[in-house]
């Protein structure tokens, strides 16, 4: 009999474009397309985020509730309820902290997008568990799937786990990020896609645009959900003398104005300095973009020699780097190896290969 999966993410939300939201919806539509007629997919959410991506014969979608209080207390208890009702399954899940004994029924795999809790730009929030709870939780799952090399380093060196245990499964892009570019005039010089928080370093590249003294304006374009530093930018951006004209975008709405917005866009900069993958650069080159980033080691292995790295504290010089680039035509990206790499129905394929190789029954 064949292995049934479920895929869990209390944290996911259809209507947010973040990585992690577009990695939950893609393997779960191209799972559906890979797997065996035998084999059924769970898809356990919050209420109220059933998207597109779940409308397929081979996939049950599950909701749970909103808690008014102690959310994540009562969801751990409402989602352990539930894997102790379901039989034996493959289960991918990213919600924390890991119901452990609920899981000790099914072949967990324990999904980490990032270890930020060990850095500088920890999150910090009432019901933060601390990273030692969260270092022990992990070093006890079974099996744990990361998006990245880099995040793999980081979590046998810093969370001390041993490295057969991990597989890396990286981001992807959506099929639609391969069409034919629109021949759309590139009216956007620079182009930022990034959450409003201090890792993401949007006052780097403000700092730089503080010296410019070119006659042609620029304009400049941030697309991000506040979590804490936008007010701070904006006020940066206000204060501003210069020949530039900034726009600041809360969010989008769907794939397609992503989409429109890297092909209207000339330069893509990310001046991020921690990432657990950094899915924004493989989009924007697949649009045509020219990239610059930050000079990190995990965007060293995504971007490769197809991307420009610039030091994360010298604005001087990225301010130098985005004029000459800018005055440098957008080239066209001819390897399509590299992007296939990024194609969801590669990763997936390698995945449900991966998965099969277990007999759960």
């Amino acid at each position: 009999m064949a292995n049934n999966f479920l895929f869990c993410s209390f944290y996911y939300r259809s209507n947010l474009k973040t990585g992690a939201n577009k990695r939950f919806e893609n393997i779960i539509s191209a799972f559906a397309e890979h797997v065996s007629d035998d084999q059924r997919i769970i898809v356990l959410i919050k209420r109220g985020n059933i998207s597109d991506h779940f409308i397929h014969e081979k996939i049950d979608v599950h909701e749970v509730s909103r808690f008014p209080f102690f959310d994540r207390l009562f969801t751990f208890i409402a989602y352990s309820i539930r894997l102790m009702s379901l039989k034996k399954m493959i289960v991918v899940t990213d919600f924390m902290p890991v119901p452990l004994l609920a899981l000790s029924k099914h072949l967990h795999f324990q999904l980490i997008h990032d270890i930020r809790n060990f850095t500088k730009f920890k999150r910090v929030d009432f019901f933060s568990f601390g990273k030692k709870i969260q270092k022990r939780q992990w070093k006890k799952c079974e099996n744990i799937i990361t998006v990245s090399d880099f995040t793999k380093k980081e979590l046998t060196q810093k969370c001390k786990i041993e490295p057969e245990r991990i597989i890396v499964s990286p981001n992807g892009i959506d099929r639609s990020y391969l069409a034919e570019p629109s021949n759309k005039n590139r009216d956007i010089d620079i182009l930022y896609i990034a959450t409003f928080e201090k890792r993401k370093n949007h006052q780097l590249l403000v700092k730089a645009l503080e010296h410019y003294s070119g006659r042609d304006r620029l304009r400049v374009c941030f697309i991000g959900k506040d979590l804490g530093t936008r007010d701070q930018i904006i006020s940066s951006i206000n204060l501003l003398e210069n020949n530039i004209d900034a726009d600041v975008i809360d969010h989008v709405g769907t794939e397609s104005e992503l989409i429109d917005y890297y092909d209207r866009s000339n330069l893509f900069v990310s001046p991020s300095l921690y990432e657990g993958f950094g899915m924004p650069l493989v989009e924007a080159l697949s649009r045509g973009c020219k990239v610059l980033c930050t000079d990190i080691e995990v965007f060293r292995e995504v971007g490769k020699d197809y991307v420009e790295y610039f030091s994360p504290d010298d604005p001087a010089a990225l301010l130098r780097l985005i004029v000459d680039r800018l005055n440098r035509p957008n080239r066209e990206m001819t390897d399509n190896k590299f992007f296939e790499s990024y194609k969801w129905s590669n990763i997936t394929k390698d995945l449900v290969s991966y998965f099969n190789q277990y007999r759960l029954h």
